[in-house]
């Protein structure tokens, strides 16, 4: 997943859990749409991870109309990169994940601080 986050160059730690969808843009003719995923293929066949992006899984949508990659990176430039080549031809939603276990111990702990309140 491609993610932005906040981060400096001071004291920048790891970012966990990015996730990005993409889409294919549309809006041309059939014939445009058809030449924009056939160049969409040939980038992604020469594109590697930069360094500092680690990808945990990456898919394609059975639709055939996008995907999804789960990363860590080092620093919201790094995720930037992806976006930036790609812009042209897809849309992306980049969006901070976190896993389940944590996200109920911090749900739960929102849920009873907003229970204290009167």
């Amino acid at each position: 997943m491609w993610g932005f986050a906040n981060a400096t160059r001071a004291g920048l730690k790891r970012l966990k859990g990015r996730k990005g969808e993409c889409s294919t843009r549309q809006g041309g003719s059939a014939q445009e749409n058809e030449a924009s995923g056939k160049r969409g293929l040939a980038l992604l066949n020469k594109w590697s991870p930069p360094a500092g992006m680690e990808i945990k899984s990456f898919h394609a949508r059975a639709d055939g109309r996008g995907g999804t990659l789960v990363v860590e990176a080092d620093s919201a430039a790094t995720l930037a990169e992806g976006p930036a080549k790609f812009g042209g031809i897809n849309e992306f939603e980049i969006v901070p994940i976190l896993d389940m276990t944590e996200a109920v111990l911090i749900y739960s702990e929102a849920a009873a601080w907003v229970d204290s309140i009167s």
